[in-house]
């Protein structure tokens, strides 16, 4: 529909007006001749305007219909600037190549993504050629596109709507694209404490606490001279003939890298609530990259071990990260290898039974980052309240679900939960940190 809302009001506004003059009208009133000219003077005036916006708009839309139809470039290139990314806010430029604005009018785009979302509509204002007559000049502009949740993004739609300067009219029109678009977490403010690496991959960077390097009964080698005889797997020789012996325990004094696990693994029903889940899902991203950037930038080379096969690009943590979701699979014990991991990130939804089953199974050179995810939706509500009387807030899913979470049966879940993780961390004296 090209009638805006505020089209409507305004010819309700011009009959309620006439309506009320009519009353009034008397043939003895010295004034309601004075009052109905200058009405009438108004009313031609005003649909003077209406008329050149209406027109400006509508040749605008058909220019571009028509231009879309015989160009064989694209009526809208959209280009984002990763490089400026941060908080979930995005810096897009779009160009219009043969794109006309409206007399005093606006130009705005609207992108679909994931096949029914929206963003929010931004205004298309600039020309890309400078010019004292603006005849297919084409428009450009850089706007803020603001992205909720860290994953990907695919845009398949572009909606172009011509208005014009009173907002009585939008003409609009659709522009398939095809863009894709990461939102990558970014880190938090946060400080880790000193890990100890446990794998070793070169000999060049010494460790001050010698690692124990288990020889396990599967480990075998050829028997040589130089072998202890009583080390010799005697089953083995008597099945095939062959002399080895079992690789003793040793004491390693080096050890090169850190490697980082991060369960998604959520034994409940990720589908109940979806919006806490998602939620819930971001702060989990945001913790889990912040831990591995964090150690980074230490002296040790961090590995990180996804429990999800996403992307094939090699050193793409970030991405994996990103592509993550909650998941049935991939169990916390079937993941995580107690003899190399030196991190393992685990979250409110992590199973009890697991966690205790596999703490007896880890050493003191293993810390576990337990992320709180309720803390997502922690809020003041008193000062909320009050706030709320003087200031609008902003209507996004984050703020209503904060407003919803004090007296939500899945806040109580939750809390129950968490609450049980941390006394069975302290009480089984392992080493851990709450994030």
């Amino acid at each position: 529909m090209p009638f805006k809302i505020n089209f409507v009001l305004f010819i309700l506004l011009i009959a309620v007006g006439n309506f009320w003059l009519k009353t009034i009208a008397t043939d003895t009133s010295s004034y309601i001749g004075l009052v109905f000219l200058m009405a009438k003077i108004t009313v031609v005036f005003t649909a003077f305007l209406i008329i050149v916006s209406f027109c400006s708009a509508l040749f605008c839309w058909i220019h571009f219909v028509l231009k879309k139809s015989k160009q064989e470039i694209n009526a809208i290139d959209i280009a984002l600037d990763t490089s400026s990314y941060g908080n979930n806010v995005l810096k897009m430029n779009t160009k219009m190549p043969f794109t006309l604005k409206p007399f005093l009018g606006f130009v705005k785009v609207k992108l679909v993504y994931d096949k029914t979302l929206f963003t929010d509509k931004f205004i298309i204002k600039s020309r890309l050629k400078k010019q004292f007559i603006p005849v297919n000049t084409g428009l450009s502009s850089q706007n803020e596109l603001t992205l909720p949740d860290i994953k990907e993004y695919h845009f398949s739609k572009a909606i172009v709507y011509f208005e014009d300067m009173l907002q009585f009219f939008s003409f609009a029109v659709s522009q398939d694209i095809h863009k894709s678009i990461d939102n990558n977490p970014y880190t938090l403010a946060t400080q880790t404490n000193s890990l100890s690496p446990k794998k070793t991959e070169d000999q060049q960077i010494k460790i001050e606490q010698l690692r124990r390097v288990e020889g396990e009964y599967l480990n075998y080698k050829k028997f040589e001279d130089s072998d202890d005889v009583r080390r010799i797997v005697w089953k083995i020789f008597a099945k095939n003939k062959e002399l080895v012996v079992r690789i003793p325990e040793i004491m390693d004094p080096y050890a090169s890298h850190i490697y980082m696990y991060a369960s998604f693994f959520n034994p409940t029903d990720f589908n109940l609530y979806p919006h806490f889940q998602q939620e819930m899902l971001n702060r989990f991203k945001l913790c889990v990259w912040t831990i591995y950037d964090e150690i980074s930038k230490k002296d040790f080379e961090v590995k990180f071990v996804s429990d999800q096969i996403l992307s094939s690009e090699t050193n793409a943590v970030q991405k994996n990260i990103t592509l993550s979701n909650w998941h049935h699979d991939n169990g916390l014990n079937a993941y995580f290898k107690p003899q190399y991991g030196s991190i393992l990130c685990i979250h409110s939804f992590s199973s009890i039974k697991d966690i205790e089953q596999l703490i007896s199974s880890i050493d003191n050179q293993t810390t576990i980052y337990f992320i709180q995810l309720s803390k997502q939706f922690k809020s003041n509500y008193v000062f909320n309240f009050i706030l709320r009387i003087f200031v609008k807030p902003t209507n996004d899913r984050l703020n209503n679900l904060k407003n919803k979470w004090a007296i939500h049966p899945f806040k109580f879940k939750t809390l129950n939960n968490e609450q049980k993780i941390i006394e069975l961390l302290k009480k089984q004296g392992v080493n851990f940190e709450i994030i």
